[in-house]
Order: C-alpha cells, then sequence, then structure tokens
C-alpha cells in the first residue's frame, strides 16, 4: 500500500500548490498573469481528478 500514501501525499501537495497559484491569482494586477495562474491551478486540478482516479483503482484493488 506505499504506492497509494505515495499517491495520496502528492494529491495533498498539488491540492496545496493550486491553492497557492488560485491565492497568487486574487491578488495579481497584470490579467494575463493572472490567467496564467488560474490556468495553473486548473491543470493541477486535473491531475488531482486523475490521481484520484488511480488512487480508488489501487484502494479497490483494481490497479
Amino acid at each position: 500500500m506505499q504506492s497509494a500514501q505515495t499517491i495520496q501525499q502528492c494529491i495533498q501537495t498539488c491540492q496545496q500548490i493550486s491553492a497557492q497559484l488560485r491565492n497568487m491569482a486574487n491578488t495579481e494586477p497584470d490579467p494575463m498573469a493572472k490567467n496564467k495562474l488560474i490556468e495553473g491551478a486548473h491543470h493541477l486540478a486535473l491531475c488531482i481528478e486523475e490521481c484520484n482516479f488511480s488512487l480508488q483503482q489501487i484502494q479497490s484493488g483494481m490497479a
């Protein structure tokens, strides 16, 4: 189950970074930079979703 723990830790780190990017975007005056920060947070959200799927597969014994 070591891989499940590793994935969960990665998910938590990505969630923290995504939140940081959104916070940065909220204070960014440059619209283009703000958009890129939001886009980065969105990409991390997609990665988190895929990692959650992998984690569920591992935990259910299907991987």
